[in-house]
């Protein structure tokens, strides 16, 4: 397999993360299962090459989003495996596809059933036409920056963005629900409508991400934010499966430790 994380424009960066490759044109991997991890991000994926199965053995959309992750996904590679990743920030979920929070959370949806088929049919050709990395970062650019300028924007976007923030640097809904100036209750509301997840959810799978990005880079306590070892063993073993004695026990994917170690993508945890 063969990766590479590319930066959005500097105009997308509130909103994209970054857009990851992965190809196995060789298919060296078909047939073996990878399992990314539950995460608060959303991702569009578009599949230039033949698209992936999931853990039934069906093939995924050729363009498909997913919201917030809350459990654990199997996929396999398969013949000429080609595909990039739209790493979403969850703002960056509400001000590009506005609407779609609750229907794609836990559920990879078809991009066509959303914006159209035709719409999306000439997105992922013109992806395919430009084929290679940094041809296919400048055309999503163009893509996205054209979706700011043809989708209405959410009224109450940045109060939202604060909160998140403020959610994800203290782990605490009322601190998060003061730096907005609103009640815990309404700010549950609005998380539930925009991302699907409340944010007390939320707060308990950045803290096994932030636990499993620790474990995986020997950066950073895995113990922070629980209570205890076996506060962290009930959480491990809730959203991801395994117990943290066990995943070190584990060979990591070769995807989990190419992406570990890419610098443009190293605040992040996606695979297992």
């Amino acid at each position: 397999m063969q990766f590479l994380v590319l930066p959005p424009a500097a105009v997308l960066a509130p909103l994209v993360t970054g857009y990851w490759f992965v190809e196995d044109l060789a298919n060296a991997n078909q047939g073996q299962p990878i399992h990314t991890v539950p995460h608060t991000n959303a991702v569009l994926t578009v599949h230039l090459g033949r698209p992936n199965v999931d853990e039934l053995g069906v093939g995924v959309p050729r363009v498909s989003l997913l919201g917030v992750q809350s459990r654990i996904r199997t996929w396999g590679s398969g013949e000429d495996c080609y595909f990039v990743m739209v790493m979403l920030s969850l703002p960056g979920l509400i001000r590009l596809f506005p609407g779609s929070g609750v229907d794609s959370c836990d559920n990879l949806l078809d991009l066509g059933a959303l914006l159209g088929d035709k719409t999306v049919g000439d997105f992922k050709d013109d992806l395919t036409g430009a084929w290679m990395p940094n041809r296919i970062a400048e055309r999503l650019d163009a893509w996205l920056v054209g979706r700011l300028g043809a989708t209405r924007r959410v009224a109450e976007l940045e109060r939202f963005s604060s909160a998140w923030l403020a959610l994800r640097c203290t782990g605490r809904l009322d601190a998060a629900a003061q730096t907005v100036g609103m009640s815990s209750r309404q700010l549950e509301r609005w998380f539930r409508t925009h991302v699907g997840r409340t944010p007390r959810e939320l707060i308990g799978q950045n803290r096994v991400i932030a636990s499993l990005h620790a474990t995986q880079t020997g950066v950073g306590d895995p113990l922070a934010g629980f209570s205890d070892q076996a506060h962290q063993i009930r959480s491990w073993r809730r959203y991801l499966g395994v117990t943290p004695g066990h995943y070190t026990r584990t060979a990591t994917s070769e995807v989990a430790r190419h992406f570990r170690q890419e610098p443009n993508a190293a605040s992040e945890v996606h695979y297992l």
